[in-house]
């Protein structure tokens, strides 16, 4: 089920699916909030972190994504299917308008008849092909409409890694995209490959973006800056209280200090040093 068996959910906010009892509930999943800290009529920004889906947990993946998500719903991939000669992701949902839809849960492994079907809709390449925007349809069994569900991928993010300073416009552009494709009430499903590299610096950078734009990173003063919160260091905190060992490497970390200073710095006018 897991494809890292090193990184798990902590208990208290991984997603259980709604089947019978003493069926398997499991899925490699947590639920992320993140409080406004500046305008607080904002509302929290929510997502679902997951490992990226197995062939043995494709069933468990697309009926959290039935329990957890309203129409219209966004699954971020920031993983290829595979990387550097390695499998990082199993192929999940149709790719082609020609492939036969999939039925899922044929074996009905939670005895209780649930039933959905997974077809393709259409496939559209943005951002000289950094970006894929798939649009899937979701028929579950006893609903009249099928559900929208668009799958983001993102493909420049390297495992561990970060994306280029050429990558940051397109980068910018698929957080935009996967904001606008989401209903009101469903939270965007974000994975790589483990659910905490990749997928926690994405989060992060998001949250922190918006608290760049209410104004919560002030522009420049006499105090020592020294002696305010560092919000990077605290909302990476946050995440890990929610998803272990979310931002996993020290370049995605020095990463979002690096592209929060440009955008402070652009935001307020400031010319770096050395700068002319």
């Amino acid at each position: 089920m897991d494809r890292y068996a090193n990184i798990k959910p902590w208990n208290h906010n991984r997603v259980r699916l709604q089947v019978p009892e003493q069926e398997l509930d499991y899925v490699n999943a947590s639920t992320i909030r993140l409080d406004p800290l500046g305008d607080r009529s904002l509302p929290p920004l929510r997502y679902i972190a997951m490992q990226s889906p197995k062939i043995l947990s494709l069933n468990y993946v697309w009926r959290m994504v039935a329990e957890q998500t309203s129409s219209p719903s966004v699954i971020v991939q920031l993983t290829n299917m595979k990387e550097g000669g390695a499998v990082k992701c199993d192929k999940y949902f149709p790719d082609d308008a020609d492939e036969t839809a999939w039925n899922l849960n044929e074996d009905n492994i939670w005895n209780d008849d649930w039933r959905v079907q997974l077809a393709h809709e259409s496939l559209e390449e943005l951002a000289e092909g950094a970006i894929e925007k798939r649009k899937l349809l979701l028929h579950i069994e006893g609903e009249a409409e099928p559900r929208v569900v668009w799958n983001l991928l993102y493909t420049p993010w390297p495992d561990f890694g970060v994306p280029t300073a050429g990558d940051l416009e397109s980068l910018f552009e698929f957080m935009a995209i996967s904001r606008v494709h989401t209903g009101p009430s469903s939270p965007r499903i974000i994975h790589c490959g483990a659910g905490v590299g990749r997928t926690g610096t994405f989060i992060c950078l998001e949250r922190l973006m918006r608290e760049l734009d209410v104004g919560t990173l002030e522009a420049p003063t006499e105090t020592d800056p020294r002696s305010q919160p560092d919000l990077i260091f605290n909302t990476v905190d946050t995440l890990r209280q929610q998803r272990r060992s979310m931002v996993q490497s020290e370049a995605q970390y020095r990463f979002l200090y690096d592209v929060m200073r440009t955008l402070w710095q652009d935001k307020y006018g400031i010319v770096p040093e050395g700068g002319g």
